[in-house]
């Protein structure tokens, strides 16, 4: 049987459903928190859906069969609003979020509820799905609708379904993919009747349009230093060509086939087990550096469902900052930490204590700066007391991050990457994230989101709180450690 979820995963790369189908002993047994927190969001969000909809009766009950029978019996027993109504055919299975019965009574309109802003064309083939698995059990579909966050809203008091929701019908979008989803359900029904491990091109698709559960599977002999972390990474295109070649690895790569020349100092790095570093043009980008040296890094949640007043959906609010100071040259390190504890905005308080810490004078350090500015301009924007404050801290700031982005220095070990999980290992070994709960600042994220939580123990908000606050010093005090060594170049 194909269910819906099969299908997106088919339409994402045969080889991921034949493997979902056939081998779930390679699924990982723990859902990482990164992919809990996306299933909580997503259920809070149809929640305030089911709100646009009123007194709909839910289909789900504990049992496949049960889920399928009660839907079968609300449909057809006159009930004009159902949520979760599970519906199958011969081949295929298919949960909706809500289903309308129109005023004539014999047509059904679907609404799709996603945490998106927008509507994406994966969406149109998860509803069109919906549709042939419908149509197909002997009902008829009326019209055809994607419900999903308007970016726009401001939270004022109470959340307010009908602002937070945008409904946008999207029935000609899916009648037109009608037919060629039709064509894949068959091709997907005979990739999981296949008893052998389907081959495919290994392109962009591990990651698009969701991550796949079977990367560790499918990468496991992927050479350390393959096409595909090409910095600047390739064209599908060439990656195609060089995978008919049987090129794998960054060395192997013809000339012609790289253009870009970030890519270009890659593959010399790697071919040739060379250091890249342009020293003068290091030096000219340190010379913009004027003591003292904050380095500065914030951490941010950014639910789709706004937790307090004033906040867009997924609009980030600043809950942490991370801050090492040195006054002068080879002078004493200072370090100064905030942490919000409690379900509130705590956003302005961190701006408060943080105009404690830094002076009128010298150059803010950050990694991606374009990240720490949008921080400081939307608390700007909603606390205009600190308007000047964060304005200055902007004018004056300095991104360490682009030394490596602008191939200034380059090491094969960096992968292509400039971010600072890969510059870190190679520059700073005796530093690493690896030995740290949190490792990046996706987890960081939802970790603070359930520290917050009334419900969430004592001891396990403690734990949380000292995680965090080690994962983000370590994130300025890695700044603070690779511009040393920078700066000891010769």
């Amino acid at each position: 049987m194909l269910t819906k979820s099969d299908f997106i995963k088919f339409i994402q790369c045969p080889k991921y459903l034949w493997l979902y189908k056939h081998r779930k002993d390679l699924i990982p047994t723990e859902i990482s928190t990164s992919l809990q927190a996306i299933f909580d969001e997503g259920y809070h969000i149809e929640s305030y859906a089911y709100k646009l909809f009123p007194a709909g009766i839910d289909a789900q009950v504990e049992g496949f069969k049960e889920s399928i029978s009660k839907t079968k019996k609300l449909m057809q027993g006159g009930v004009r609003l159902i949520y979760q109504p599970t519906i199958t055919t011969a081949d295929l299975f298919c949960r909706c979020d809500i289903l309308k019965l129109n005023e004539d009574g014999k047509s059904w309109d679907i609404y799709e509820v996603k945490s998106a802003t927008e509507v994406k064309d994966i969406n149109i083939y998860d509803l069109a799905f919906q549709k042939v698995c419908i149509t197909d059990a002997g009902y008829k579909v009326g019209r055809i609708h994607l419900v999903y966050i308007n970016n726009q809203y401001v939270r004022q008091g109470e959340i307010e379904p009908e602002k937070l929701l945008k409904i946008e019908d999207i029935t000609e979008q899916v009648s037109y993919l009608e037919e060629e989803v039709k064509s894949q359900i068959n091709s997907a029904l005979e990739i999981i009747a296949q008893t052998e491990e389907p081959q495919v091109k290994i392109l962009k698709q591990c990651r698009d349009p969701y991550e796949c559960t079977f990367l560790g599977h499918c990468w496991k002999d992927m050479p350390e230093h393959s096409i595909y972390d090409i910095a600047g990474s390739l064209t599908e295109a060439k990656l195609s060509l060089l995978l008919d070649q049987g090129v794998m690895e960054i060395k192997d790569i013809p000339d012609g086939i790289i253009t870009s020349k970030a890519g270009l100092r890659h593959h010399h790095a790697v071919k040739h087990d060379l250091l890249h570093i342009e020293l003068e043009n290091i030096k000219e980008e340190l010379s913009q550096l004027e003591y003292p040296l904050y380095f500065l890094d914030y951490e941010t949640f950014a639910p789709g469902v706004p937790l307090f007043d004033g906040y867009r959906p997924y609009q980030r609010m600043t809950f942490q900052y991370s801050l090492h100071v040195l006054e002068t040259p080879g002078g004493v390190l200072k370090h100064y930490a905030y942490l919000a504890k409690d379900w509130k905005d705590s956003s302005r308080e961190l701006a408060k204590d943080l105009r404690e810490k830094i002076t009128t004078k010298g150059t803010v350090i950050a990694w991606n700066m374009s990240f720490e500015k949008g921080c400081n301009s939307e608390m700007a924007e909603r606390y205009p007391e600190f308007l000047l404050f964060f304005e200055d801290i902007n004018n004056r700031m300095f991104d360490l991050m682009q030394t490596f982005k602008k191939g200034y220095y380059v090491h094969k070990d960096f992968h292509g990457s400039a971010s600072i999980k890969k510059v870190l290992p190679v520059l700073v070994p005796e530093l690493s994230y690896a030995d740290l709960d949190i490792h990046e600042g996706g987890t960081a994220s939802n970790k603070w989101g359930e520290m917050i939580k009334l419900e969430t123990p004592q001891e396990v908000k403690a734990s949380i709180y000292d995680n965090l606050l080690k994962y983000c010093e370590l994130d300025t005090l890695a700044m603070v450690k690779i511009l040393e060594k920078l700066m000891k170049l010769e």
